[in-house]
């Protein structure tokens, strides 16, 4: 999870322009999401990167980890999801998570209680503010689907290291996407680094990216630095990885009405979802009221996100760890940035992306029952 939003002033809910905005974006045509990059960018990633058989995802399941997980879901054979302590607790996490994906009729997918690092509150408000721990709370109840959240009941010894091994058992070749804290990958990763076939990381990397600002590093390093410095500078190296985010712009701290220029999640991309399964799930999680959140007792879901008509959480909402998940499954839509040590952004259109974001998350109206063939 990236820092999505800093709750700072808040207005009254817009339903007048929430209704004109949606109904906008409704009217006008879809346009072809996945078409190819500009052959003045550098090689498609699709060029280099090759999907394995079975894919893993580390979330520390914030509103942009939520809206990822499932269009992975539709478009791979996903083994496993570990929660990491970021965003949320990894206990609360896999309990809101689990309810989320659990649909009657397709494959249970093994959520996994991955690591803590056990950082006090006060160091969160002070070197992040009260607003994490603000969403903390709203998402251990899966942001509007639960009305409360639901803690889990772990046995005895339970030993998350042994459960990934487990559950890539029958998996000839893994891709790991790392939407959360390396808290739980630098445990895990050794015991499966025979079957790792690429590594996708949201965010960008610790050295090497000429573009990157000495310093400025994403929440999920900056949370546990210790974790990330040992993936980035031990385990990494020798794998074949890519760190992806979204296009930054000028507009980002003033999104709403900027959706042509900002890469940031509309009312609109969700309320195309499927009104079924597992797309369902998630539009309704996001579109519910969140009850006692960071702008009050009773709000709209879309109040915290939505930068086409409602959002307004304040600093900034965009589709980050929704970049890394649509990097895995269609790189083809992506560019490097910065060369080789750089990065991959979008090269599509924020429209061309949102709509690919869409059609993605709606294959997951069925889940991948088998391994992808070797």
């Amino acid at each position: 999870m990236a820092p999505l939003f800093r709750a700072l002033c808040m207005s009254p809910s817009a339903t007048a322009t929430r209704a004109l905005a949606v109904a906008v974006a409704l009217s006008m045509p879809a346009q072809a999401a996945d078409v190819p990059p500009d052959p003045a960018d550098a090689p498609a990633a699709s060029a280099v990167l090759e999907a394995a058989a079975c894919t893993l995802i580390d979330t520390d399941f914030d509103i942009d980890d939520m809206m990822a997980i499932p269009l992975v879901i539709g478009n791979r054979y996903v083994a496993g999801i570990i929660t990491s302590e970021g965003y949320t607790l990894p206990q609360d996490g896999a309990a809101a998570l689990s309810r989320l994906i659990a649909e009657p009729g397709q494959r249970p997918i093994p959520v996994i209680i991955g690591a803590s690092s056990h950082l006090p509150s006060e160091v969160i408000q002070k070197d992040w503010g009260q607003f994490v721990l603000d969403y903390r709370s709203m998402m251990g109840s899966a942001f509007a689907l639960l009305s409360t959240a639901l803690p889990p009941s772990p046995p005895d010894g339970y030993n998350y290291s042994q459960e990934v091994a487990d559950v890539v058992a029958d998996c000839n070749s893994v891709d790991i996407l790392v939407i959360g804290t390396f808290t739980s990958f630098i445990n895990y990763s050794p015991a499966i680094r025979a079957k790792i076939k690429n590594v996708v990381v949201m965010g960008m990397p610790l050295r090497g990216d000429p573009t990157q600002k000495p310093g400025n590093f994403s929440f999920n390093c900056e949370y546990d630095m210790k974790a990330c410095e040992t993936a980035f500078n031990e385990q990494l190296p020798g794998l074949t990885y890519f760190f992806v985010g979204p296009v930054r712009t000028k507009l980002d701290t003033t999104p709403v009405g900027h959706q042509d220029t900002v890469y940031g999640p509309t009312y609109g991309m969700v309320d195309a979802l499927e009104p079924r399964g597992l797309p369902n799930a998630l539009k309704q999680a996001l579109v519910g009221i969140v009850r006692n959140g960071s702008l009050g007792t009773v709000v709209e879901g879309e109040d915290y996100w939505a930068i086409d008509c409602c959002f307004k959480a304040g600093g900034k909402s965009l589709l980050w760890d929704q970049s890394a998940a649509l990097f895995l499954v269609h790189p083809e839509a992506f560019k490097n940035v910065g060369g080789s040590g750089g990065h991959y952004e979008p090269s599509v259109s924020p429209d061309d992306f949102r709509a690919l974001w869409t059609r993605a998350t709606n294959a997951a109206v069925t889940y991948h029952q088998v391994p992808a063939s070797q």
